[in-house]
């Protein structure tokens, strides 16, 4: 009896800060358009006393062993162009990403999208890319883009202060997946200290 009231107290807590979770950054702007109205997502590292050449090639091995060689990654994962004059690495992606994950119970979906890194002296840009999702876990199976599906218009409530439940937790983890990908190459150039990535998965249906 002593052991389970103690579980309860410890388990309370932990509930009530995941339940106080901040959701600051998946709020409105947090998924940007291009010009063309497609979701991407970019962003420029400065990366002090490093060549074109070397950021190349430590942005070239992480693309192929963190992003392509992941343990989520999916036969359709590739390296599509490596140009080491031109600075550029271009990864076509096919992932699971996970929404729940336990002993019993898997819920994800295929996860695809495009990630190009420009390498140049001093600094690199990430983007990525031509996002959708498939649901195979069914008789018949969904596609979804991120256009319909993680923008400001379609995954938060009218005023913008509120994730949509469905298309809010697409968005929440589309949010932290890239994250994740952009600390990581940061990391491999040296920009950031490589850390420990904690991943939370979500107990939503």
């Amino acid at each position: 009896m002593k052991k389970i009231l103690f579980l309860l107290f410890v388990l309370i807590p932990a509930c009530g800060v995941a339940q106080n979770q901040d959701l600051s950054k998946y709020m409105a702007g947090a998924v940007t358009l291009n010009e063309a109205g497609y979701v991407s997502f970019k962003k420029h590292y400065d990366v002090k006393d490093k060549s074109k050449g070397e950021i190349y090639h430590l942005l070239k091995n992480y693309a192929i062993n963190d992003i392509v060689g992941g343990e989520n990654s999916l036969p359709q994962a590739r390296i599509q162009d490596a140009d080491s004059l031109g600075g550029l690495v271009v990864a076509g992606m096919e992932e699971y990403l996970y929404f729940k994950r336990t002993a019993w119970t898997n819920h994800r979906v295929r996860f695809y999208y495009q990630l190009i890194f420009n390498a140049a002296d001093g600094g690199f840009d990430v983007e990525m890319r031509n996002l959708r999702y498939i649901y195979d876990d069914m008789t018949e199976p969904q596609t979804y883009r991120a256009e319909e599906w993680i923008t400001d218009e379609a995954a938060l409530n009218k005023t913008k202060t509120k994730l949509l439940k469905t298309p809010g937790k697409f968005r929440r983890f589309t949010i932290d997946r890239k994250n994740e990908i952009f600390r990581g190459a940061a990391a491999a150039t040296g920009v950031e200290p490589k850390y420990k990535v904690v991943k939370v998965i979500s107990d939503e249906d």
